[in-house]
């Protein structure tokens, strides 16, 4: 019986052989003409004026013997993690300092990577009992209060194609499922703030306020954690008010331009 015109695959378009030749650099240190021209089910002649383009556009870079194809710069700049430039680090060290001088606990930085939490920078506690310092840690986004502050700068349909199902735990209090971890995000809306109870590890306490940034890449939360002792409710709601007071005054300077959660 022959295949209906319903059955037969659709033909790939100009769009589909953008997306196919980028995801064959992004898994590839080297890709040729006919390596593009077999995944994609181009000729030869239009494997290479698709790669020819995405050269010129800065995805690609033509081999130095002239056959073969690397990822290129524009490329590269679609993974790069803004936060990790020196000169962010350098221009948010006060607002980590103050913020570690005005309330004694531990204080640190992070950003959205993937659908994992990256700890950027960070000042310890003043205390013999801390949790100490934990720059260069990276977590599931949804065991940590700054991951759960980033998601919910997102929409949901984002979080939802972001996060892997079933979620990784880190502890046996961490949110793990989409339907627990959606509301936890629009709680997190409304209230402004972040708090996460025993979440990232038993015994350890955090809130998260945001920082700096202006897209997802960019987005910087600020934290401050502590031992259960001193993580109470009430600590924890003056903590999150502590860390919007420093972020406002250094916004206030120029410093810093904190974004904002949107219902």
């Amino acid at each position: 019986m022959s295949r209906g015109a319903t059955d037969r695959p659709a033909p790939i378009n100009g769009i589909d052989a953008v997306l196919g030749a980028l995801e064959l650099l992004d898994e590839r240190d080297r890709v040729t003409i006919g390596d593009v021209a077999a995944a994609l089910g181009l000729s030869r002649s239009a494997a290479h004026r698709l790669m020819t383009a995405l050269t010129r556009a800065g995805y690609a870079v033509l081999g130095r013997s002239g056959r073969g194809y690397s990822p290129g710069r524009s490329l590269f700049a679609m993974s790069k993690v803004p936060a990790l430039d020196p000169a962010v680090r350098l221009r948010l060290r006060p607002v980590l300092q103050t913020l570690r001088e005005r309330t004694g606990e531990s204080v640190h930085s992070a950003v959205l990577t993937g659908d994992h939490v990256l700890v950027v920078d960070g000042r310890r506690s003043a205390y013999s009992a801390d949790i100490g310092l934990r720059i260069g840690m990276t977590a599931p986004a949804n065991t940590m209060a700054a991951g759960k502050l980033l998601l919910a700068a997102m929409r949901d349909e984002g979080v939802e194609a972001l996060m892997p199902t079933p979620m990784l735990r880190r502890s046996p209090q961490s949110i793990a499922t989409m339907d627990r971890l959606l509301p936890e995000l629009d709680a997190i809306r409304r209230l402004g703030w972040c708090r996460a109870v025993q979440e990232s590890e038993p015994g350890v306490n955090s809130i998260a306020v945001p920082l700096d940034g202006a897209t997802r890449a960019t987005r910087l939360a600020l934290v401050v954690s502590v031992p259960l002792k001193r993580g109470r409710p009430h600590r924890l709601a003056e903590l999150a008010a502590a860390a919007s007071d420093v972020v406002a005054e250094f916004a206030a300077r120029g410093v810093v331009t904190p974004w904002r959660l949107r219902r």
